[in-house]
């Protein structure tokens, strides 16, 4: 099932909508954001976690979107260590 999710990037301002696969892992998502220069290298290669603004979570970006319990709607922050 296709997800509609939007992306925030702890300190800064941006953020974007993204379709994704709820089979797909977080971490793939991830390396599609480095890759397209959405995220900078370094802050896609820090990220252990992302957190659910719905429900305050954290969660592991080695679990796909359905382990996760993220759902079309929910908006993700992506976080580096250092910052949780």
């Amino acid at each position: 099932m296709q997800l509609k999710l939007t992306w925030k990037v702890s300190g800064q301002n941006r953020t974007f909508d993204l379709l994704v696969s709820d089979e797909q892992k977080i971490a793939e998502t991830l390396a599609v954001l480095k890759e397209k220069e959405l995220v900078q290298a370094e802050t896609a290669d820090a990220v252990r976690y992302v957190r659910s603004l719905r429900t305050n979570h954290q969660i592991p970006v080695l679990l796909t979107y359905k382990e996760g319990n993220i759902y079309s709607g929910d908006i993700l922050q992506i976080e580096t260590e250092e910052e949780e």
